[in-house]
């Protein structure tokens, strides 16, 4: 029989992850399994790019920071998500060196690719981070048709790995050309139409 030791099989899933890290590859931790991802495309990236212009005159005057290379801890296990892009404040609550708790995050967002990442996007995604209590989790989805930008908002607080629930409250859909409001504290619409170039 072979004993369960969470501590040590963490320390040897961010052994792994670091090492990975070193390596430049773009990886994530679910269900205490790593999970090695492709690299975010040049679309992708534009549209995280475009985002980010769009929320930095709020980063200055809030002390926030925006981060694509840091990630949230999933709890109970030692889940990673590593988003495309996090706002956070400067102060966080940490989890460790390579992720912060997610209840401490203002704003995590993904940009959907073509294929599997897609549907993990969609499927696994909402409720890891509500599970982290991410107040704000948005999807830009370039691939959809028409393309959106959806923001899930509320966190449900008794989440389990399996649920089966709507993990957010609120959830709202903007197709492409449409306005999207982004609540405080950000208080800003967001031209979607401007994010897809």
């Amino acid at each position: 029989m072979t004993l369960f030791r969470p501590e040590r099989d963490e320390l040897q899933l961010l052994r792994l992850c670091r090492e990975l890290n070193e390596a430049g590859h773009r990886w994530e931790i679910r269900l205490g399994q790593v999970v090695v991802s492709p690299p975010m495309g040049r679309k992708s990236a534009d549209i995280v790019d475009r985002l980010c212009d769009v929320l930095y005159p709020l980063k200055p005057a809030n002390g926030w920071r925006l981060y694509q290379c840091w990630g949230v801890h999933i709890p109970p296990l030692p889940d990673l998500r590593l988003p495309d892009l996090m706002v956070a404040p400067d102060v966080v609550e940490q989890y460790d060196d390579m992720r912060i708790r997610g209840h401490s995050a203002l704003l995590v967002v993904e940009v959907c690719s073509p294929g599997g990442t897609r549907v993990v996007d969609w499927r696994e995604k909402p409720l890891d981070y509500a599970r982290a209590g991410v107040p704000l989790f948005m999807i830009v989805d370039p691939v959809a048709a028409p393309r959106t930008v959806t923001l899930m908002s509320g966190p449900l607080p008794d989440l389990e790995p399996f649920d089966t629930r709507q993990p957010y409250q609120e959830v709202v859909i903007a197709e492409e050309g449409e306005a999207l409001e982004l609540p405080e504290p950000f208080g800003i619409k967001i031209e979607t139409g401007a994010l897809f170039g």
